[in-house]
């Protein structure tokens, strides 16, 4: 009980909530162009693409609007792309629907197993509304349970298309519309299981103006006329769309909308920040939408990213069936690859550079040119992957940390200047434990090298201020370190019981505990012998830790290349009034093996 207490404790900070206002970053200064959204200098603006190339080679950003046809073919060409652009995640809105025939397996499972395995960690899927028996009285009831199955079944999110108010309709005809009673139930149960609802309504203004070459969106419209919405015998107004949703949004305050197509109305800037300030539940992502955004005033535009940092996610419609689709397509020749690394690229350049009246990446969306906006690298990561971490703790791929193998054993010093450690490519321990809120000023590395005989992990600690055990008891294990300063390793190779696994931690000054969790010993009864050096640089503020553990203490069997263990890996740092984790468990302790990710022995 207490090791869940020592977690528990963690929620009544106020570190662990969201902090709108947190603009700082590791390794880079926040300067006054920040807090006034000026445009940065060519130097400042340098140093974000360098950390921006880095994320991107690490593969850590998420793309959070993407459809993608669950095929082999297409799965595999989609992920070939996003490799070539940095893209870690694909989060799939068009995941299928819940329902299925008895015995069989719904279309939302066939395509979320077909992806998981010929792909593992690489997509993320959203859930989609069956709507047959609409005018059935029981209706909603079958739809809430749609919604509850997707929930079980680990949809990520649901996805709403714009069908609702401009083409579904009743039986008699009659759009249903957004804000219809009949669905009030599915808005509250996505909100009741933390399912996030990505919603498309309406459509570009310039489709509800006269169907003509004069239209500025002709080329589109011209190739998909059923995209044109003018007729006001048939269809609302573009105005009473977004009313529509924004009734829904307000009456269900716990449930998180997605306004895709930045807030659904790229057009108005104002509308946009106002909704956003009236709406603390209402998000907005970028998908096919930089082509209209950049035509703003790009100081404008900035200064809206910066005051909104939270609420903003990267996203781009990407899609893959059986043609690319950048953000929008029509009669032209098909998309190639290469044309996909571009439409990327000039993302990358809208969002991080100061560059002017440049062609934007989505031509038949309109003749014009787009300025870009020179984020801040604190709020560009927030917008490229931060939000979506926290938006989707829930269910995120667990990650894979990677052992280099090393041929010959050394003693551990702290410091981690043996070459070895230049092998394996760090992960990164910088999200809250429950929310996944991210907190890069003390964004945390860790590495993995391993032999026949041991297991080393090499973590490296930014810190503002050490709070520590005075004395410290380095003769002898502290029950309670847990409560200061700490660096954790927990590490499970039983994979027929993910309830056992071992807990080593060390703290700044030295001190140290090894644990067995669930095992045939308690507590500070079981001994590892693993070893471990600290490290503190006072003057870059940075202390260092190495673990050396013992294999044979954890396992009867030597791990080969390709062997996987479960493992999570944790911080707590008193000063910041935070607890970090490697893989957020999304619960108020870090002892929840099933969010553990693994531990990957390679070459």
């Amino acid at each position: 009980m207490y090791r869940i207490l020592r977690y528990s404790r963690q929620l009544a900070r106020p570190g662990m909530k969201l902090r709108p206002s947190t603009i700082a970053c590791s390794g880079l200064m926040v300067c006054a162009t920040v807090l006034h959204g000026a445009a940065p200098e060519a130097d400042e603006v340098a140093a974000v693409r360098r950390s921006a190339d880095a994320w991107r080679a690490e593969h850590r950003v998420i793309d959070l609007h993407q459809h993608i046809e669950y095929t082999p073919e297409r799965l595999a060409r989609a992920v070939r792309i996003m490799d070539r652009v940095g893209i870690g995640i694909e989060v799939n809105l068009s995941g299928g629907t819940t329902t299925h025939e008895e015995g069989k397996p719904s279309e939302f499972e066939r395509n979320k197993e077909l992806a998981n395995k010929l792909f593992p960690g690489r997509f993320m899927h959203y859930m989609n509304l069956d709507y047959a028996g609409w005018d059935q009285a029981d209706f909603s009831e079958r739809a809430a349970k749609q919604i509850e199955e997707g929930h079980r079944l680990g949809a990520a999110g649901f996805k709403e298309y714009k069908r609702l108010g401009l083409y579904l309709r009743d039986g008699a005809g009659k759009l249903i519309r957004i804000d219809d009673p009949k669905l009030d139930r599915v808005w509250k149960r996505c909100g009741d299981l933390g399912m996030p609802v990505s919603i498309h309504v309406a459509d570009p203004k310039a489709f509800w103006l006269p169907y003509n070459e004069q239209n500025e969106r002709w080329k589109e419209l011209r190739d998909h006329p059923a995209w044109w919405f003018g007729d006001t015998n048939k269809y609302p107004s573009h105005e009473e769309l977004l009313a529509a949703l924004n009734r829904v949004i307000a009456r269900y305050p716990e449930t998180t909308f997605v306004c895709v197509h930045f807030a659904n109305n790229a057009e108005d800037l104002d509308w946009v920040d106002q909704s956003l300030d009236k709406y603390p539940n209402m998000m907005a992502d970028l998908a096919a939408r930089i082509p209209e955004i950049g035509r703003h005033d790009p100081e404008k535009v900035r200064r809206l990213f910066i005051k909104h940092q939270d609420r903003i996610f990267f996203a781009t419609d990407f899609q893959v069936y059986d043609r690319l689709t950048l953000g929008s397509g029509g009669s032209g020749p098909p998309p190639t690859d290469d044309d996909a690394v571009a439409f990327f690229e000039k993302h990358w350049r809208w969002l991080e550079t100061n560059d002017r009246q440049f062609e934007h990446m989505t031509p038949i969306q309109g003749d014009w040119k787009i300025d870009a906006i020179g984020l801040p690298v604190s709020v560009l990561r927030k917008v490229c992957f931060d939000n979506a971490r926290r938006l989707l703790v829930r269910s995120l791929p667990l990650p894979v940390l990677k052992a280099v193998r090393v041929k010959k054993d050394f003693r551990p010093d702290g410091r981690l200047e043996e070459l070895a450690w230049q092998l394996p490519a760090p992960v990164h321990l910088e999200c809250q434990l429950r929310d996944g809120v991210a907190q890069p000023e003390i964004s945390t590395t860790v590495r993995a090298l391993w032999t026949d005989r041991y297991l080393y992990l090499g973590y490296g600690c930014p810190f503002t201020e050490r709070t520590t055990f005075n004395p410290p008891a380095l003769t002898k294990e502290r029950f309670g370190l847990w409560e200061k300063d700490v660096v954790e390793a927990f590490i499970g190779c039983d994979s027929s019981n993910l309830k056992h696994y071992f807990e080593f931690e060390v703290s700044p000054n030295g001190e140290r505990i090894d644990l067995e969790i669930g095992g045939a010993t308690k507590d500070l009864e079981w001994n590892s012998g693993f070893e471990s050096v600290v490290k503190v640089d006072e003057k870059a503020k940075v202390w260092t830790a190495e673990m050396r553990i013992p294999l044979g203490a954890l396992s009867s069997v030597t791990p080969s290349k390709g062997t996987r263990w479960r493992l999570n890996l944790y911080r707590h740092d008193i000063a910041h009034r935070v607890f970090l984790a490697w893989s957020p468990t999304a619960t108020a302790t870090a002892h929840t093996p099933q969010k553990f990710g693994y531990l990957e022995f390679g070459e």
